[in-house]
């Protein structure tokens, strides 16, 4: 799983000519850079310090923390609590489009 996600947010950040180093391998081994990281690896390095600005990462912290408080809160609930909100949830959801009478 952490793959596929690795690679979904590889093809999101990287460059192709990043995305094509990370499969290049020389004498059977992968690239290595001085630091024994992947060049490729290091390539995303630096290209996501440059994309994510401490701004962002301070966001992204935040959001994952509202998300998280969520969770618990949903993790919380009883069979017929939760029923009842996944309910809810799609009447509102399946009447979002639809005019007032």
């Amino acid at each position: 799983m952490f793959k596929f996600i690795g690679k979904a947010l590889a093809r999101l950040v990287l460059t192709r000519e990043a995305r094509r180093a990370v499969g290049r391998r020389v004498g059977g081994k992968r690239l290595q850079t001085l630091t024994g990281k992947p060049a490729a690896q290091a390539a995303a390095e630096a290209q996501a310090q440059a994309v994510v600005t401490p701004d962002r990462a301070e966001l992204i912290r935040q959001a994952m923390k509202v998300r998280a408080a969520k969770q618990s809160i949903l993790a919380d609930l009883d069979d017929e609590t939760r029923a009842k909100l996944v309910a809810t949830a799609m009447r509102a959801l399946l009447n979002e489009g639809r005019k007032k009478e």
